[in-house]
């Protein structure tokens, strides 16, 4: 009987964390620096995030178990696993092979991890977009920001304690200002690859990085030089943000190709965005 008690016990809690859901009491997070295989990730608020890349799916071997924001992930809604952005999130995915798009993604999880993945998305998600059977799709991934900022007002009327979150982009280092004020390199004008009709008369971009003080942006120009980097002012949150950009890029192979050796260079926070 104290056999068969431990493990009716031992059934009840699994059982208790599967019927859990994402809508209960959701913890908004954003997180710390992390490292992972070797490099660096910084996860921050960035309601301008808009990136092209591979997005790929998972679920059974984690359905009934925690996200990293300890939610209890169920591989039958739509909701994904995100490098950097605050979980959760709500995030428009376009598949950019077959035109399908899902307007309501959840961000409650972090990854991925594998390759130069941008995305992972729920079982039930990836068979939204078509792309299940195929494992990997072509997508381009931006944050909605009225959905996702309900999360922050959330959070602040919420009884219990969780970790902060500061409506700001993250200096991920605090740069000397060396750099001639003169170095700010114009961008040329190019074209955008025609072989995808999404793309179509849309600009190529890569981000490498988002500061608040235009010294270290000009500092890291300094140190894009060969890839003609140049700097975006822009007026968030009652104050500049200057972010360093290369492009336009023709195409998005030689954008991939070109993001893949900014993060051998150390600058993991590099992405794609269209403009």
């Amino acid at each position: 009987m104290f056999l068969s008690g431990c493990s009716e016990t031992t059934f009840l809690i699994n059982s208790a964390k599967r019927i859990g859901s994402w809508g209960d009491g959701p913890i908004y997070k954003v997180g710390t620096p992390y490292k992972i295989n070797g490099k660096w990730y910084y996860p921050a608020v960035n309601y301008d995030y808009d990136e092209i890349g591979i997005a790929s799916w998972y679920g059974p071997g984690f359905h009934g178990k925690k996200t990293a924001n300890g939610e209890v992930f169920d591989q039958n809604k739509i909701t994904a696993a995100h490098k950097t952005l605050p979980m959760p999130s709500i995030v428009k995915v376009t598949n950019l092979e077959n035109g399908l798009v899902l307007d309501n993604v959840r961000v409650n999880d972090r990854g991925p991890f594998a390759g130069d993945r941008i995305i992972d998305l729920s079982k039930k998600a990836a068979e939204e977009l078509g792309f299940m059977k195929n494992g990997v799709a072509k997508v381009r991934v931006e944050i909605l920001e009225d959905e996702s900022r309900k999360y922050v007002t959330i959070q602040e009327k919420n009884s219990y304690k969780a970790e902060p979150a500061e409506v700001t982009k993250i200096d991920k280092k605090i740069i000397v200002d060396d750099f001639n004020e003169n170095i700010i390199v114009k961008k040329s004008e190019d074209i955008v690859d025609s072989n995808n009709s999404i793309l179509d008369n849309q600009e190529l971009i890569i981000q490498v990085g988002a500061f608040t003080d235009h010294r270290n942006a000009k500092t890291l120009i300094a140190k894009l030089s060969e890839f003609k980097a140049y700097i975006n002012r822009v007026f968030m949150s009652s104050k500049y943000l200057y972010r360093v950009r290369i492009g336009p890029i023709s195409n998005l192979d030689e954008a991939n190709e070109m993001k893949k050796k900014l993060f051998d260079l150390g600058y993991t926070s590099s992405h794609l965005v269209m403009r």
